[in-house]
């Protein structure tokens, strides 16, 4: 009986570590969500720049690490949107967008790589 409650905490304690690690990971993906929609909708928007502004704070904000450089490539690349954006350049911006939006799925893509 001592031996089975034993178990039973240990692996009780184990779940509890698991779930508390693994949620800063989770929490990111929302963010990551809004801010790869924002990155969508600032290519259409008549103003895009509360959007591209936005985006960049929650990837500026995400706790998940640099993965290789890629979360600085994809705040580099909106901040030549908005750059772009603000010269006038809006084809340009949008590349730039696109640029971010493949350099974030690219990051996303890593994280999911057994390490």
């Amino acid at each position: 009986m001592k031996q089975r409650l034993r178990i039973l905490l240990r692996a009780s304690f184990v779940m509890l570590m698991l779930g508390i690690t693994a949620t800063p990971l989770l929490a990111d993906l929302p963010q990551q969500r809004k801010a790869l929609d924002e990155l969508q909708a600032a290519k259409k928007a008549a103003d895009p720049l509360p959007l591209l502004e936005s985006a960049k704070n929650r990837i500026a904000k995400a706790n998940k690490g640099n993965k290789g450089g890629d979360k600085e490539d994809v705040l580099d690349k909106i901040d030549e949107a908005i750059n772009e954006l603000k010269a006038g350049n809006r084809d340009k911006m949008e590349s730039k967008i696109n640029a971010a939006i493949a350099n974030l799925h690219q990051g996303k893509d890593k994280s999911k790589r057994p390490k």
